[in-house]
């Protein structure tokens, strides 16, 4: 009876794990960066021998260093090259170096006005190794790392070419994800890559857009409130969090000279500010809009728009317990700090320390999506 009941057991988790697990195919295996912008120069290299060609079809190799390289009328100049954009600069082996910080994949220069971009062009998994140690803390439970992995896998997947405009797929810093190259590497994100590779979240056959935050402070955020959506994907409605109450951004304070805030407003024409009021609340708890009162009269301005303004790092969100004026001075009270759409990291880290499995924890905040296997045609 126990070899039967085990047997039946084991044919259940395999049912679920099938159900649970798609093939998904996709053109594109590389992934472009842009990782230094507008540049005049910059210095590359590898500690291997390196490989350079242009439009012009030159090719050579360079021995191992450093090199300079500027704009010029023609290009660029490296050495002792005139150099036709876009120019590929590929290692022989290991890493190749844009400013010392080394990279994995290749670099590739095309032309940006008269200035030139920078592009690391790398497979979608490494790129996702040099993300994971920017955008979550390494010493964290590996559930919550490997969950960490598939969503950011899945927001490159689902952002492909959003700034096509400039010659690249994403930049590396926070207007995409926050990405640091080979360099910054750490071998428990790089495991949690490894144990998800290919893994991706879908809705209805296509990459989800998995945004997340640091801290959501008991509750979600429905993306209706704070970007403009003519609608909101079902799997982004906000959901409840009990984990992450130990964060540090769980409560926060800030004071703000109030010239300062009327100087970040000045297109509302805003006067002394006297009071500032909250008005309404999202289904998360926080702040939908703010009255400000001052000299010149009252004015109503969105609270997650009026915290970009002012400045996301002082103000650490607009789930704001209280505001209040005091003479020069605006004091905040609030809890939790980013967006709160999308995943809760600290929240992520709290369910992973009661051993819910990342799976479990990428369907909680991303509910009714489904984790698919990427393919690469």
């Amino acid at each position: 009876m126990k070899i039967r009941l085990l047997f039946k057991i084991i044919i259940l988790i395999a049912l679920f794990c099938f159900s649970n697990s798609y093939a998904f195919d996709m053109d594109q295996k590389n992934i472009r960066i842009g990782i230094i912008l507008d540049a005049l120069s910059f210095t590359t290299g590898s500690s291997k021998d390196f490989f350079v060609s242009d439009s012009s079809n030159k090719n050579f190799k360079l021995t191992r260093g450093t090199v300079n390289i500027a704009c010029s009328k023609k290009g660029v100049r490296m050495d002792k090259y005139d150099l036709s954009l876009p120019v590929k600069i590929k290692p022989s082996n290991g890493a190749i170096f844009a400013n010392s910080k080394p990279y994995r994949g290749y670099i590739l220069l095309i032309k940006s006005g008269k200035k030139i971009n920078v592009i690391n062009v790398l497979n979608i998994e490494d790129y996702v190794k040099g993300v994971l140690p920017k955008e979550i803390d390494s010493g964290w439970p590996k559930e919550a790392l490997k969950a960490q992995a598939v969503i950011s896998r899945t927001y490159a997947m689902a952002n492909l070419n959003s700034h096509l405009a400039q010659g690249f797929d994403l930049c590396s810093i926070t207007h995409c994800q926050v990405y640091g190259g080979l360099g910054i590497e750490t071998e428990s994100s790089n495991q949690a890559v490894l144990e998800t590779k290919g893994e991706i979240l879908t809705f209805e056959g296509k990459p989800a857009q998995t945004v997340f935050h640091a801290t959501c402070a008991g509750h979600t955020e429905d993306p209706k409130h704070i970007w403009v959506r003519k609608e909101t994907p079902p799997y982004l409605k906000g959901v409840r969090c009990r984990y992450c109450s130990d964060s540090p951004h769980a409560r926060w304070e800030q004071s703000l000279d109030e010239k300062c805030i009327r100087a970040k407003l000045k297109d509302n024409n805003i006067g002394k500010i006297k009071k500032i009021n909250i008005k309404g609340k999202t289904s998360s708890g926080a702040a939908k809009d703010l009255e400000i009162i001052h000299s010149n009269g009252k004015c109503i301005v969105n609270a997650y728009k009026f915290r970009l303004n002012i400045d996301a790092w002082k103000i650490k969100s607009h789930l704001f317990d209280s505001i209040k004026v005091k003479g020069n001075k605006i004091f905040f009270k609030g809890k939790g700090w980013g967006h709160k759409a999308g995943l809760c990291q600290y929240g992520a880290k709290g369910m992973a320390e009661k051993r819910k499995s990342y799976i479990k924890i990428l369907y909680h905040f991303y509910h009714g999506t489904k984790i698919e296997t990427v393919n690469f045609k």
